[in-house]
């Protein structure tokens, strides 16, 4: 059994392939208690594994304990697939193809393999990233921009009035709309409907040129953001760890 782990900036995520099949998925967040979540992922692992790739976004520190952790419980290495020119029919886009972070390459690799049309794949994680994949598997480039606790945390730390008033508020009431009635919900509501706003900006951009991609979600905010979207779009959780497939079978390697 491979053991597939996406060590993505907040959160350790993994799955089991099995013939081709992600079983078993679970994550758990390193955030300010990285020995503590690598304990804890550890012990989680539902069977011993046989061999273990993984992507790392999150540092050499953290890449580093989870691999000598299972090393020490399992005995087995750990091999960390990166950012390339090429996997298969994919080509990167981007002008030096290392700075491309290797989490969305993967899912860039495994939206590609999934629908094989057009595509614009959104990562809702600590950093919302939005990468578009044109015909024949051309990567066309992408955005990045901050996720929403990464906008809450700015706004909360750049302000004085905010952060008191958004302490004592009510909170947001989804029955409201759009706007907030309160500092908590204006702020949350704000910061919801910046992250819509680009998307189904970068979606009407592509359609106004021509180009209906498939929309594809992934990462931890996926589903808060997915029903706010004027366009369809599918949630795929794994997306990231599929690609991790992939970029393996494909000898993609540090």
């Amino acid at each position: 059994m491979k053991l597939l782990i996406d060590i993505g900036n907040s959160r350790i995520k993994w799955a089991c392939d099995h013939g081709g099949q992600l079983r078993y998925p679970d994550s758990v967040s390193h955030r300010g208690a990285q020995a503590e979540a690598v304990a804890e992922f550890i012990g989680k692992l539902a069977q011993p594994p046989s061999a273990a790739v993984a992507v790392n976004v999150a540092g050499p520190a953290l890449g580093k304990a989870v691999a000598e952790a299972l090393q020490q419980k399992f005995g087995i290495g750990l091999r960390f697939v990166v950012t390339t020119d090429t996997c298969g029919e994919v080509t990167n886009g981007y002008s030096a193809a290392e700075q491309l972070g290797a989490d969305r390459w993967a899912a860039i690799v495994a939206a590609w393999h999934i629908c094989r049309r057009p595509a614009c794949v959104i990562d809702a994680g600590t950093a919302v990233t939005l990468d578009i994949i044109g015909e024949h598997g051309h990567h066309q480039g992408g955005i990045i921009v901050p996720g929403l606790r990464l906008m809450h945390t700015s706004l909360n730390n750049e302000t004085s009035d905010i952060s008191g008033f958004s302490q004592r508020s009510d909170g947001m009431n989804p029955g409201l709309g759009w706007v907030g009635h309160d500092t908590r919900s204006a702020v949350e509501k704000g910061i919801l409907f910046m992250l819509y706003a680009t998307v189904d900006a970068a979606i009407n951009r592509l359609s106004a040129a021509g180009t209906a991609p498939a929309v594809m979600l992934t990462g931890g905010d996926a589903e808060l953001l997915a029903p706010l979207l004027a366009c369809p779009a599918e949630h795929y959780p794994l997306l990231v760890l599929e690609g991790v497939r992939y970029l393996a079978a494909e000898g993609c390697y540090a």
